[in-house]
């Protein structure tokens, strides 16, 4: 079972996904990543408890 991750930043363009993903997942690395714009995935084997970045970045689950 995976659990992947739909992070949305609004009003802002991300430069580095890496360091974002840094901070919203702890530096947990995941299995798989897409990212572009706006919009990324993340993809892990384990459950994760991302980080409440506030209202410019919104983390929700999309399939476990």
């Amino acid at each position: 079972m995976t659990y992947t991750y739909k992070v949305t930043v609004v009003g802002v363009a991300v430069n580095n996904w890496q360091d974002l993903r840094g901070l919203v997942f702890s530096d947990s690395q995941p299995v798989e990543e897409t990212y572009g714009g706006q919009v990324g995935t993340f993809t892990f084997a384990t459950p994760q408890t991302p980080a409440d970045l506030g209202p410019l970045v919104r983390v929700e689950l999309i399939s476990e």
